[in-house]
């Protein structure tokens, strides 16, 4: 029983990183092709250098931000009556029990692959709207109506900061660090 459910254990883990693999790769190559160069790719996704001060400074803002609409749907989902963030907390929960590893990955390569795919990707590709509501809809495994929400408004926001500053290593940074108050705040 306990080999069955270790073999379900690594065959998850192989299919999150293989996932996370393809929303990295697909967007290289799809600019590799163009620029035939792995740097002039990787510039073109948004990872570009950037002062420690800009950096810094502008990860802080964009944190604050997704720290500001996320309270304001929480506020907003329990006064309508519709509040179903339990199940995220259970899903977090979930995985911690299973492996902090994969939590630590969820945090760390999860967030880098998804803001190559969803901003730095599918923002040039498909514009603010559609990459935002594809990025809420990822979020649909948690199995909450308002996370679902949450990461639509937090995608409008994260793809507008992108667009603006056209560097994704403040929105890599900003989202990890939103990612482990939360955590903090759920476990």
């Amino acid at each position: 029983m306990e080999r069955k459910r270790g073999t379900k254990i690594i065959e998850k883990i192989f299919s999150i990183a293989l996932l996370d693999l393809i929303l990295v790769f697909l967007p290289l190559l799809y600019f590799y092709r163009k620029n035939r160069s792995v740097k002039e790719s990787f510039k073109e996704l948004g990872i570009k250098k950037i002062n420690k001060k800009e950096l810094i400074k502008k990860s802080v803002s964009l944190t604050a931000g997704l720290i500001a609409i996320v309270f304001l749907v929480s506020i907003t989902s329990f006064f309508l009556g519709v509040n179903d963030l339990d199940k995220v907390s259970e899903t977090v929960k979930a995985i911690t029990f299973v492996s902090p590893f994969l939590l630590i990955y969820y945090m760390t390569v999860r967030v880098f692959s998804e803001e190559i795919f969803f901003r730095g990707f599918l923002v040039k590709k498909t514009g603010i709207l559609i990459s935002s509501a594809l990025f809420g809809l990822a979020h649909f495994m948690y199995g909450s109506v308002i996370e679902v929400l949450g990461a639509f408004l937090a995608g409008l926001f994260l793809a507008y900061f992108y667009q603006k500053n056209n560097n994704l290593l403040p929105n890599i940074i900003g989202h990890m660090a939103y990612n482990a108050i939360s955590l903090m705040m759920v476990i």
